[in-house]
């Protein structure tokens, strides 16, 4: 399943509907809780958050993606604040324990070894803030257990509209 998380306005994002039939669109619009650091979906209610809104299933739903694609605006070598808190109620998407990955300490996943995490960050960043950006979505490749993680960079919206999601 293709799990399609992005922070367009309404009428920017109309082009994201038109995937295929196992997609999944979450608008990043901030019509959700932020994550109150609680942990209860580590330690009792295996993945899914205690707060009763539409991100409450949000970790299984990203740990059964494949592909996880994220539109973002670039803010400061960073995804936007919305997306951010959508990826932080996702924590439930990992187990409590560790193990070595990439030559480092990560949370064990709950879900499958999957294939490809692409992000598109769009908007005006200078060099130094992609590399950041860059950096950013490898260290997400790794916590989610993802294969391979593809960031792309765009100026403005119509070029996302014009590449294939």
């Amino acid at each position: 399943m293709k799990v399609i998380i992005h922070d367009l306005r309404e009428g920017e994002a109309l082009f994201l509907g038109k995937s295929d039939k196992d997609s999944v669109v979450i608008h990043a619009n901030n019509q959700y809780a932020p994550c109150c650091g609680c942990f209860k979906c580590w330690l009792k209610n295996a993945g899914f958050c205690i707060m009763k809104d539409s991100l409450q299933h949000i970790g299984a739903l990203i740990g059964q993606s494949d592909p996880l694609i994220i539109v973002s605006q670039c803010c400061y070598g960073g995804y936007s604040s919305p997306v951010k808190a959508i990826l932080d109620r996702a924590i439930g998407e990992s187990l409590p324990f560790f193990t070595w990955r990439g030559g480092q300490t990560h949370h064990i996943s709950r879900y499958p070894h999957r294939k490809l995490l692409r992000v598109y960050f769009y908007g005006e960043c200078t060099k130094f803030e992609e590399e950041i950006a860059k950096e950013v979505v490898e260290r997400n490749r790794l916590n989610l257990d993802y294969e391979e993680a593809d960031v792309v960079f765009f100026k403005n919206i119509e070029q996302i509209k014009e590449a294939s999601l």
